[in-house]
């Protein structure tokens, strides 16, 4: 976050330079007051009072200026940060959301959002302000030492309020965001699964669930809001009594003839804007603190990822096909045992393979590390020789065709969803829906390919979506295929369509990675690969396969079990 802010280091400073001149001309008052006192009350010139007034009114519409123009700086920080800091925040959150090894970070958004409102409140100019505190005490000092330790004592006083303040604040806090993020994503996952919570009355448990999560963000909390709310008001009485008091022991001053009124009443003045800042610190606490979580965590976030998320890749020519998996491991946190244990195999381009195998044996993560969502543990995926590390995300997302297990799409048209949220090129929408043998359902509905769909789907079955999802998968032509089970939510006819697909794919010489419980899908793949245990048992041509497995389903083990590879 920091190097990624440090941007825009000129603006800050802008920021900073106002906020000298601000503090600056907040003398002038100071030094008004002194003057009327101690000049004008003498000489009872009202041709001094006049000029004086007119200047100090000038110095006050300065600093309006002044504070108008630094507050819209830091408007165009933020907007800064919308356009440039947001895209990286919001592409690593993609980019890593699906992965099992990185910790799940839904609040991503939401923490660049807090951090961002924070920069334009008023709470950030009293960090700008406050380097000014010990400048304000140095003169008050000069102009009087008594003064000037009434002054450092309240400052003092309001320092340990705010030490206090964030010791006790502190774990409360960061305990409620952590329930309030827990609850958050219940309610998320109870939302999903609403068709089971209702049918099965599960309703009343999860609300009751959901209570219990609410009840201990609440309590944290209410905590830190009394915490807080207690230290604001303790501020606001320590600032009076200070003001209090050093107006008693300028009077005092006067009555000993050691100082003027003038000296007082400037004294006073500087004291009352010395203490601004760390009240307005103090009463803004809660905002500071959440914006100082919100970027501590997004920091974290960022310094996790792998460099080459946030480093430009150089554009490789297009790929034509060729596969290549070496000693490929992939590990998940929390499991001991790898997922995926030293696979290693080539497919050269055009080939149209089948991976088959019982459940958790791999098949859908193998599908995952080949098109790069995944990272492996250990080993490489290459495509014509080259790492998927070295190719750019963007650019290699244009040759590549992906059907996962489970479809969504995406709040638009269907044809916008076909030209994978892009703009829309009629002809080559039609042509990917064509080959995915959807063209004629699309059309038959209300409003064809400008039928609008909501971010749940609405109004689309389940083989309506995945038919729509592979179009989206073959737009643009892609040189290699990957589909995970992809007549899972298929009848008939949708099987017919995918065979007729993959024959289609196998004609343009495009490769071909096809994941599948049902043999049938597998009627035209050059060759099949078994897993079983994470390792390759059998990868070998179809007919040879299929004649040994039945329904897609690998035999019983041999009697010898295939080595073991462990992620370093």
């Amino acid at each position: 976050m920091r190097e990624l802010l440090w941007k825009q280091r000129r603006l800050f400073y802008a920021v900073a330079i106002f906020s000298f001149f601000v503090n600056l001309l907040q003398l002038g008052p100071s030094f008004y007051w002194m003057a009327v006192f101690d000049r004008v009350m003498t000489s009872r010139s009202e041709a001094t009072l006049f000029y004086l007034t007119i200047g100090v009114a000038g110095t006050l519409l300065l600093i309006m200026m002044l504070e108008i123009l630094r507050s819209r700086l830091l408007v165009v920080i933020t907007i800064w940060i919308d356009k440039n800091v947001a895209p990286v925040i919001f592409d690593a959150l993609v980019t890593q959301g699906g992965r099992p090894e990185v910790a799940a970070y839904p609040e991503g958004m939401r923490d660049l959002h807090t951090f961002r409102n924070y920069i334009t409140g008023s709470g950030v100019f009293a960090l700008f302000d406050a380097p000014w505190l010990p400048i304000y005490i140095v003169i008050i000092f000069i102009f009087s030492s008594t003064l000037g330790y009434f002054a450092l004592g309240g400052v003092g006083i309001l320092i340990l309020v705010g030490l206090v303040n964030e010791s006790l604040s502190r774990d409360a806090m960061g305990t409620m965001h952590k329930e309030m993020a827990t609850s958050s994503r219940f309610v998320d996952t109870v939302s999903r699964n609403a068709e089971s919570v209702l049918t099965l009355g599960m309703l009343p448990n999860v609300r009751d669930r959901w209570a219990s999560l609410n009840d201990l963000s609440l309590s944290h909390q209410a905590v830190t809001a009394n915490v807080v709310g207690s230290t604001v008001s303790l501020t606001r009485l320590v600032r009076q009594v200070v003001q209090i008091m050093m107006l008693c022991a300028g009077a005092w001053l006067i009555l000993e003839q050691n100082t003027s009124p003038g000296v007082m009443m400037a004294a006073t003045f500087i004291a009352s804007r010395a203490l601004v800042p760390v009240e307005m610190i103090l009463s803004s606490w809660t905002q500071l603190s959440e914006a100082r979580s919100a970027y501590r965590r997004l920091d974290d976030f960022i310094a996790s990822l792998p460099p080459r998320l946030l480093e430009e890749q150089m554009e490789l020519e297009p790929p034509k096909g060729n596969v290549a998996v070496e000693r490929l491991v992939f590990m998940v946190p929390g499991r001991p045992e790898p997922v995926l244990r030293g696979l290693t195999f080539e497919v050269k381009a055009g080939e149209s393979i089948g991976i088959i195998g019982p459940s958790g044996s791999g098949k859908s993560t193998l599908a995952r590390l080949l098109v790069g969502l995944w990272t492996p543990t250990a080993g490489t995926v290459r495509f014509d020789g080259a790492e998927l590390d070295h190719w750019s995300r963007d650019a290699l997302g244009k040759h590549i065709a992906y059907l996962p297990q489970t479809i969504e799409l995406f709040s638009g048209t269907i044809a916008e969803n076909i030209a994978r949220m892009g703009k829309v090129d009629a002809k080559e929408v039609v042509k990917a829906a064509t080959q995915a043998g959807v063209h004629d359902l699309i059309v038959r509905l209300p409003r064809g390919y400008m039928t609008k769909v909501s971010d749940g789907n609405s109004g689309l079955s389940g083989g309506q979506k995945q038919r729509i999802a592979l179009a989206r998968a073959l737009f643009g032509d892609p040189r290699l295929v990957v589909l995970d089970e992809p007549n899972s939510n298929l009848d008939a006819e949708g099987e017919a369509m995918l065979q007729t697909v993959m024959t289609e794919l196998k004609a343009r010489g495009v490769t071909t990675f096809v994941v599948a419980h049902r043999p049938s899908v597998l009627a035209n793949v050059d060759r099949i690969l078994v897993l079983r245990d994470g390792v390759v048992e059998r990868f070998a041509p179809r007919n040879e396969i299929l004649g040994q497995y039945a329904g897609g389903a690998p035999a019983p083990a041999p009697a010898v079990a295939p080595p073991v590879v462990r992620a370093a």
